[in-house]
């Protein structure tokens, strides 16, 4: 059996059983007959968008689940995908109208909540920042899906950019709790002592995040946010960043890259990288402001 003819019985319920089980001229008319053509065209354009998306043609592929959204306006993978390709293709905008379809057609998408705070919350100058939406759904993620580390690290970056260090502290502990190869989570647990001025403290956290370096990776072939079965219960192609750069990713980054050389991470280049995450505070800050002002 096709796979289309699969996805057709499995996805799309009582209309598509009945549909794809009887052979129905679609040209003598009658209902059965057009709602197979429908399923049949929307896992056609569903399928086609995917094998776009894995060939990385992002423009093909939002045009594609564009057309299968037209023939059922509430598939979740389709709004999800959807989203993330016009958030590659730097439509910000469309993006975020994509993602709060998704959790409007279903409130309780870990992903599509998640993926609506770290829109909120990027670094990057052309995305929209705001962060009582962006702490509004990534509480919700984390609500949702409590062992998923990723809101609550990007919860403790928008905490701190809203000046609540002592929270930030308490989810940046969890989340380092919960995944200890979380470099970001110690890397910015040392960043909030130091600014608070204990440097020794803030640099014995810091072999927390170099030991989180050196932690093994996770087995691969587990489905990380984002990702989805197909029929055959194999994992779906994941996207290589589902969420994006962090707000302070970048100045983490080089603990990892001390790491894979062999080295640890010198106490210096923590010092210099918590002096780039105040100076980016400030920078993001003023975006936030900005983001409310207008």
């Amino acid at each position: 059996m096709r796979l289309t003819q699969v996805a057709c019985v499995v996805a799309l319920g009582g209309l598509a059983i009945g549909g794809c089980g009887r052979d129905t001229d679609p040209v003598r008319g009658g209902a059965p007959g057009a709602e197979r053509e429908r399923v049949l065209r929307f896992w056609d354009r569903l399928n086609a968008a995917t094998s776009a998306r894995i060939a990385h043609d992002c423009a093909k592929a939002r045009d594609l689940y564009r057309e299968a959204l037209a023939l059922d306006p509430k598939h979740e993978d389709c709004l999800y995908y959807l989203g993330q390709c016009q958030r590659q293709l730097e439509q910000p905008v469309e993006a975020r109208q994509a993602f709060l379809k998704l959790v409007e057609v279903n409130p309780a998408s870990a992903r599509g909540h998640l993926a609506l705070g770290a829109l909120l919350a990027s670094p990057d100058p052309r995305e929209p920042m705001d962060l009582p939406q962006a702490e509004k759904h990534l509480r919700r993620a984390h609500d949702i899906n409590g062992e998923e580390t990723g809101s609550m690290v990007r919860l403790g970056e928008v905490l701190i950019l809203e000046g609540q260090a002592g929270e930030a502290r308490r989810w940046l502990e969890s989340a380092f709790t919960t995944n200890p190869k979380s470099v970001e989570a110690a890397f910015l647990l040392g960043y909030l002592t130091w600014e608070s001025g204990d440097k020794k403290a803030a640099l014995r956290i810091a072999q927390r995040a170099r030991e989180a370096a050196t932690t093994q990776a996770p087995v691969k072939g587990v489905l990380s946010e984002g990702d989805r079965k197909d029929p055959k219960f194999i994992a779906a192609p994941p996207l290589a960043s589902p969420m994006g750069r962090m707000l302070f990713g970048d100045m983490a980054a080089f603990v990892r890259q001390a790491a894979k050389a062999g080295e640890a991470a010198s106490d210096a280049g923590f010092v210099a990288a918590w002096g780039s995450v105040r100076e980016a505070r400030r920078e993001y800050e003023r975006r936030a402001a900005g983001g409310r002002a207008s």
